[in-house]
């Protein structure tokens, strides 16, 4: 994990006072990132799942600024297949 990445997305938000937009991008191997976007100026911040857990906590904790936890819209372009019985 990044902890700087985390930082400079809080850096960015806070300033400003925002929540950011999420989506999380899943490829068909369930690789996901996340992408945060600034609503303001539409800065784009690209995080691993591990980064976008800790960029959660912590603004869970600050409560004015960073993302929304459970606000995200999820992208699968594939869906899941079948478990194999």
């Amino acid at each position: 994990m990044d902890a700087r990445q985390v930082e400079h997305v809080l850096t960015h938000l806070c300033r400003k006072g925002l929540f950011g937009d999420v989506r999380q991008w899943c490829e068909s191997r369930y690789d996901c990132v996340y992408v945060v976007t600034c609503p303001d100026c539409g800065c784009r911040f690209v995080l691993s799942e591990a980064e976008f857990n800790e960029l959660v906590e912590r603004s869970v904790a600050l409560q004015v600024c960073g993302v929304l936890p459970g606000s995200f819209e999820v992208r699968t372009p594939y869906p899941r297949p079948p478990l194999l019985s």
